[in-house]
């Protein structure tokens, strides 16, 4: 009898482990291959012009992006910062099952005025790529962020505030020493004005990188680099080469998730 009893829970034990075994490699093939898309936006207007010399593809309207947000959490996806994408990358925490990182390259007023209290009003996470010759300025007929907001919207906990280099250029056209300069300057003066950043996230001008630039910013500090278009996965995440997806003037949350789908 006593013989009998111990056979089952031998058995038992050996059900237990076999399940958890198997639950366990659910888990990994589910996470194996995560899309880790990244949306890239511009400036904002309220009145989209009736012409545009870049073919609207840098701008987008308020009302736009709030109902992309709202689509996008509507059909599931969670808003993850660069921090977070970072600790998952190095089996620090795991990803959901459909994570998005919502990044503004340039640093325009407009991110300020319309697209932070729509962040905090839907409690999504997103990145700011400053350019930071211009912060405070008005280039072009184009507002810039002011230190001030930068740290307001970095403080919500909402906004990281990264870097889009010191003076917007083309980095593929430069020696290396001056391109290393440009960017560890520009973190500086990041650093200057909002604190110390554990983590430092470059996102290169026009997209314009050699294998040299990308090496140099590497051994000089620069913890990920975002550099092209496409698309993101978490069993080949590199931080030194990630992708975005363009998002043009009121392209609909629908599309934005079509674009997703079919984007490799």
């Amino acid at each position: 009898m006593k013989k009998n009893f111990l056979i089952i829970i031998l058995v038992l034990v050996l059900i237990i482990v076999t399940v958890l075994a198997i639950l366990s490699r659910t888990k990994k093939d589910k996470n194996a291959n995560v899309k880790i898309p990244i949306l890239l936006y511009h400036d904002f207007v309220t009145t989209v012009p009736d012409s545009d010399p870049d073919n609207f593809n840098y701008i987008n309207t308020p009302q736009s992006f709030e109902e992309n947000i709202k689509v996008l959490l509507d059909n599931g996806y969670t808003f993850i910062s660069f921090q977070e994408l970072n600790d998952a990358n190095n089996g620090k925490i795991s990803l959901s099952e459909k994570p998005i990182l919502i990044t503004f390259d340039d640093g325009y007023y407009s991110n300020y005025e319309y697209v932070f209290p729509i962040l905090k009003k839907y409690n999504a996470n997103a990145s700011i790529f400053v350019v930071t010759d211009k912060i405070g300025k008005e280039v072009d007929g184009k507002r810039y962020l002011s230190w001030e907001q930068c740290k307001e919207m970095q403080d919500s906990g909402l906004v990281e505030i990264f870097s889009h280099s010191k003076r917007h250029v083309f980095y593929d056209k430069l020696p290396v020493r001056m391109i290393r300069d440009d960017v560890t300057q520009s973190y500086k003066i990041i650093e200057e004005n909002l604190g110390n950043k554990d983590l430092k996230v470059f996102a290169y001008p026009y997209g314009a990188y050699t294998k040299e630039t990308v090496w140099v910013l590497k051994l000089n500090g620069i913890d990920m680099q975002v550099y092209d278009l496409g698309m993101n996965y978490s069993n080949s995440f590199n931080n030194d080469f990630i992708k975005r997806i363009n998002i043009p003037c009121e392209m609909t949350g629908t599309e934005i998730i079509e674009e997703i789908n079919s984007t490799n």
